[in-house]
């Protein structure tokens, strides 16, 4: 192996540049084994004997030029500007980073575009819903919502009057009626008129339960004394029925007599209070 008198690089065989300096010289041997790994010489220190040898070469003087070292067609790269991989790998990671935020941003459009899209057709896929429409009250609701003062209510306010004037006719003739005969096996005409003002007390009772109104004091204070009337007809029925079977008539009317008093007292307080 023949080594650069300039620069000492290995030189391949028949080279008469150097291709690391682009020196022209005359090769010379190495020395030995030494001389092989000795260090590059620059050009103004070499040894004695090696600028001998390129001058009895005929070699040129001055192969640089003032300011560098020379550099001529047909080398490899200038010593000064030898190719370097870190500036080419740094481009190629921004490259990869801009080609992937591009990638994300085409991602997300398309998934919002999608989302919309499939929002949009859940919406018309529902039904409609129809509607709503306002109904008119009958005239038979608006008057049991009515309350105090409604015709339903002066309705049942006459008809509590009247069931109690029939319960009392009632019982002045089932007095008469004990005043000529021990029992009331004989009276049923009598009975059958008792039968009737019950079943009248217990319908107005269930009509009163019914009524709605502004004033839920007097509806309730009204279906009471219904109540009360129910219980004095059926006291009166009750007797007279034990007593055409045989019976005591005495504790169905006890028990009549009681509710007439509850029910006079009651009477009383709701005349002055609702009417």
């Amino acid at each position: 192996m023949k080594y650069c008198t300039n620069c000492g690089a290995a030189l391949p065989e028949g080279t008469q540049l150097c291709r690391s300096c682009g020196h022209g010289i005359s090769l010379a041997k190495p020395l030995g084994s030494a001389q092989a790994a000795a260090p590059p010489v620059q050009q103004g220190n070499a040894p004695m004997g090696g600028r001998r040898d390129s001058m009895a070469a005929g070699a040129p003087q001055g192969n640089a030029v003032q300011g560098g070292s020379a550099w001529r067609q047909g080398s490899a790269f200038p010593p000064q500007q030898a190719p370097s991989g870190g500036s080419s790998g740094k481009a190629g990671l921004l490259i990869g980073c801009g080609v992937l935020l591009v990638i994300g941003l085409f991602l997300l459009v398309v998934g919002g575009v999608g989302y919309y899209l499939y929002s949009t057709s859940s919406d018309e896929a529902k039904p409609a819903a129809p509607p709503q429409q306002t109904r008119q009250t009958q005239p038979a609701a608006q008057e049991k919502a009515a309350g105090k003062g409604s015709a339903e209510w002066n309705d049942l306010v006459r008809e509590k009057d009247e069931i109690d004037i029939a319960i009392g006719e009632i019982a002045n003739r089932a007095n008469q009626h004990l005043k000529s005969y021990p029992d009331f096996r004989n009276a049923p005409g009598l009975i059958n008129d008792a039968r009737a003002v019950l079943e009248r007390a217990r319908k107005a009772e269930s009509r009163a339960a019914s009524l709605r109104g502004a004033d839920p004091a007097g509806c309730n204070a009204l279906r009471s004394l219904f109540a009360v009337e129910v219980h004095r007809a059926q006291g009166l029925y009750k007797g007279m029925v034990d007593s055409s079977n045989g019976g005591d008539y005495s504790y169905g009317f006890s028990e009549g007599t009681t509710a007439s008093y509850a029910f006079d007292q009651a009477n009383a307080d709701f005349d002055r209070l609702y009417r």
